[in-house]
């Protein structure tokens, strides 16, 4: 009687440690808004939306009308509501970085929109973005070096990346 005593303590005991860690393991994968650092640009106040056609992950496969492959792509994810992931190589690995965006309507309807793109550990970057197709996602704007282009393609997924 006293082994099955213990037996059941013991079986309860992993069963609740089971239970918290596999609660804790789901709790650990949802953001935080309450610790979500980006906010939009200045000057935009509440003219921002949130563009739903950006949901999802994206390639670079061009810049400035040249092909980009292998290490030299970079990837990124939009969940929504301004949420996103930005994936690029690093000493061979790839890694990822939370990134927050905004976007604006163009002045006029013959100007593109704006995208405020903000990542985690650089500055953040406004630009005109339109869609060629469902599939092709277009990002430009001018820095010292003149105008950058860059073309993003849909893709399924991201592949599978180490957190910097």
């Amino acid at each position: 009687m006293k082994k099955t005593f213990t037996y059941r303590k013991l079986l309860m005991f992993f069963g609740v440690l089971l239970a918290f860690s596999c609660s804790t393991a789901l709790t650990s994968c949802v953001p935080d808004d309450d610790v979500w650092p980006f906010n939009p640009p200045s000057g935009w106040g509440s003219n921002y939306f949130f563009d739903r056609a950006l949901e999802g992950s994206w390639q670079l496969v061009q810049i400035n009308g040249y092909a980009v492959t292998g290490m030299t792509t970079n990837y990124m994810d939009f969940f929504g509501s301004g949420h996103g992931r930005y994936y690029y190589y690093y000493n061979g690995r790839l890694v990822w970085e939370d990134m927050g965006y905004f976007c604006q309507y163009g002045a006029n309807t013959s100007s593109t929109d704006l995208i405020n793109i903000q990542y985690a550990t650089g500055s953040p970057t406004t630009m005109s973005y339109w869609f060629s197709d469902s599939a092709s996602l277009w990002l430009q704007w001018r820095d010292n070096n003149g105008v950058q282009t860059y073309l993003y393609e849909r893709i399924r997924a991201i592949p599978r990346a180490a957190q910097r």
